[in-house]
């Protein structure tokens, strides 16, 4: 794939300048060729692992040697030069930032950039700064890339349209405001990849206008939908379960024609319970609240109390479990009750959690339960049972903890998933499936829209409760 022309004169002009990349049109491809054809060392810098990975394997595809870039998140690459230079910096040397401390981080590194102690050591490093999924970043981020585009050309990639993360309470970059001043419009991709590589022409038409629709603040008219595209209208809420099944149950799924389902984006626990309905697994979180919130409630309670706790997770997350007789018989034996039928393991298990303050117990009955059923919360239920082997050695800090070091793990490891997951716009970003269901039964963004309808490249169902679909 060629090099645009506006990008290559820009690259010759050594300007700074933005390119807004819709989902699908091959801006990783662009960013790799860049890097292919400039003679220069780079530094590319995105934002999360994922993002990390996509690009050195596309760039390993191209041949492009380790030694001609550099590329890192940008709180990475931020981190590592405000420890280098702490005293210039006055960075406190976070072992490990965390949540708010990450402003510290960028200030540090902010005022390390604006003192012009090193802008040497940047200009010998790098001649050319490429910043991937630009819309994601926040305001700490962006003032960041803005003092290092005046030390060494810098150009960025994003789309306004799929800016859908929320930082907490940070402020968010903003694409006319704070962008374009800083970085110019150079190009829009123009060419639809992910459709044209499956040859879908006729998606990739729909979705142009989609995008179009959407930045007009116009309503879309889901019965203008090509034949790839499947519409569900729920007319009747108490219809919602036939259609989620109807929608779901797709036949011939493999690695090779997977299905992400995209369903609610703000509660774990109903895309779980969604999950569990249509047979697929559910993607978590790195934060995954339902891990902090087992991990503190197991450490602060023992007895029946415990296992009570884990029971109710076990049943949220593993198909044909049921506490309520579980729970009664345990509480008969611990009792006295003199009984006829042997213990399984999972019942000694269970009577080793009420009788014993020790965590193995909890693992052992995490290991039996999953014996001969469906886990449809994999993830959870493996972080947690990492997360109490990690708690059970010597020296070891509260279980909470040990289970932020297992997510950082699992984070850089890299996650697989299967070919039938629940997941959620927030998780799905960046990514690309063959086939999607996308629930549209609730006021959503036209950003979460976008993102939702441009995952699959061959198929979408939508499940919607309106035929002219608005963003609220």
């Amino acid at each position: 794939m060629a090099i645009p022309d506006r990008i290559r004169t820009a690259l010759q002009e050594k300007a700074n300048g933005s390119v807004v990349a819709p989902a699908g049109y091959g801006k990783t491809e662009t960013i790799a060729d860049i890097v292919a054809e400039t003679s220069c060392r780079c530094l590319l810098l995105t934002h999360t692992l994922a993002g990390v990975d996509a690009l050195r394997k596309r760039l390993r595809e191209k041949g492009v040697r380790s030694d001609r870039y550099q590329l890192e998140t940008i709180a990475a690459w931020s981190l590592r030069y405000a420890a280098a230079y702490p005293v210039t910096s006055g960075f406190p040397r976070l072992v490990t930032p965390r949540g708010h401390q990450w402003s510290t981080v960028y200030a540090s590194t902010r005022k390390l950039l604006d003192g012009r102690s090193i802008d040497r050591v940047i200009q010998a490093s790098y001649g050319l700064v490429l910043v991937d999924e630009y819309q994601d970043c926040s305001a700490d981020q962006h003032a960041v890339v803005v003092l290092l585009s005046r030390l060494v050309p810098t150009l960025i990639f994003g789309d306004p349209l799929q800016s859908i993360f929320d930082f907490g309470g940070e402020a968010t970059v903003r694409w006319q405001e704070d962008v374009l001043p800083a970085f110019p419009e150079l190009d829009e991709l123009g060419t639809p990849w992910r459709w044209k590589n499956k040859k879908n022409d006729p998606l990739a038409e729909w979705l142009r206008i989609v995008r179009a629709d959407l930045l007009a603040g116009k309503a879309i008219d889901l019965r203008k939908a090509p034949a790839c595209v499947q519409v569900h209208h729920l007319d009747e809420p108490g219809r919602l379960r036939a259609l989620e099944k109807k929608a779901c149950g797709h036949g011939s799924l493999s690695d090779a024609n997977r299905l992400a389902i995209i369903g609610s984006k703000s509660s774990e626990r109903v895309r779980a319970a969604l999950a569990k309905r249509v047979h697929a697994q559910n993607v978590e979180t790195i934060e995954c609240k339902d891990l902090q919130t087992a991990c503190s409630t197991i450490e602060a309670t023992a007895g029946m109390d415990r296992l009570t706790f884990v029971m109710g997770l076990l049943q949220r997350s593993i198909v044909g479990v049921n506490q309520t007789p579980f729970l009664r018989r345990i509480s008969e034996i611990h009792g006295g009750k003199q009984i006829r039928k042997p213990l399984t393991a999972a019942e000694a298990a269970a009577l080793a959690i009420v009788t014993s303050d020790k965590l193995e117990p909890v693992i052992a009955m995490l290991d039996e339960f999953r014996k001969g059923r469906r886990t449809f919360r994999g993830e959870l239920i493996f972080a947690l049972r990492e997360s109490l082997q990690l708690r059970c050695l010597p020296g070891s800090p509260s279980l909470l903890e040990c289970a932020w070091h297992v997510q950082e793990r699992r984070r850089h490891a890299g996650r697989r998933h299967g070919y039938k997951i629940v997941t959620s716009t927030l998780l799905a970003k960046g990514l690309e499936y063959e086939n999607s269901v996308v629930f549209l039964t609730e006021p959503a963004t036209k950003e979460d829209i976008y993102v939702a309808l441009t995952r699959a490249s061959r198929r979408i169902d939508i499940v919607t409760a309106a035929l002219d679909l608005s963003a609220k």
